[in-house]
């Protein structure tokens, strides 16, 4: 069932265009260059590096980076050279010759004409929506579509919903170094008296970023939480006075 599930994964509902690309390495490590100004980050990637029509399966950090003797953000383990394996078994697809097949969830692909000092490579961005993301705990949280902000009636899409004393975790071990996200009072549960805030704690508790207090009129606002350095993000909501609901729209890992 795992490997059925990993190979779901990696062969994405949907197909996309295949490129001419090129690994590359530099000081950071081995990325792949598609040849079009692209490449990828953040995703799984089917690649035939070798033009043989057989492809093995890849996993790119935030920066772009081929992940290697490591076990990724899901679980899977990738040997040496970066290719998915099952019990030290290579796993492979057959994509005819000279394609490099792309199709995988959290798919993101940059490019710009700057080069980082790091090894003179094109500097890459990538995120993570945490929405979509696997949390490594989760007390009571709901994951809505859509909530609708108390004061300006404005409606937000991918919202997470909390009650006071409810709290999200997630992994960071990529070693992304911003939380960001837009935070309201949700409508529908306010009373005039209520008071809530969020915290930001690391796996142990920690608490090294809180909100001002809440209140059913408060307008929405964004946060920029610096998470430099921490390996488990955790988003908590506090009473401060009685109890309403706050929604976390747009939340994201940079």
């Amino acid at each position: 069932m795992k490997v059925l599930a990993a190979t779901m994964l990696c062969t994405g509902a949907f197909a996309l265009t295949s490129f001419a690309g090129s690994w590359v390495n530099d000081a950071n490590g081995w990325w792949y260059n598609y040849g079009n100004g692209n490449w990828p980050s953040s995703s799984w990637q089917w690649i035939d590096g070798n033009n043989d029509g057989i492809a093995e399966c890849y996993y790119f950090d935030r920066m772009g980076y081929c992940m290697m003797n490591a076990t990724t953000l899901d679980g899977y383990q990738v040997n040496g050279s970066g290719a998915w394996v099952e019990n030290g078994v290579v796993q492979t697809r057959n994509m005819g010759s000279g394609q490099a097949g792309n199709g995988a969830q959290n798919t993101s692909q940059s490019s710009s004409q700057n080069n980082d000092q790091s090894g003179g490579k094109s500097s890459k961005q990538g995120g993570l929506t945490l929405f979509n993301a696997n949390s490594l705990l989760n007390y009571n949280v709901e994951r809505e579509d859509s909530l609708v902000s108390n004061r300006e009636n404005k409606s937000y899409t991918k919202c997470f919903k909390f009650w006071p004393g409810e709290y999200i975790e997630f992994d960071n071990s990529a070693g992304y170094t911003h939380l960001k996200a837009t935070v309201f009072p949700a409508k529908g549960s306010w009373n005039e008296s209520d008071r809530i805030l969020l915290q930001v704690l690391s796996g142990e508790d920690e608490e090294f970023y809180v909100t001002q207090d809440i209140y059913y009129d408060t307008k929405a606002f964004d946060i920029d939480v610096d998470i430099s350095g921490y390996e488990k993000v955790r988003i908590k909501a506090i009473s401060v006075n009685n109890a309403a609901y706050v929604g976390l729209a747009n939340a994201r890992f940079e």
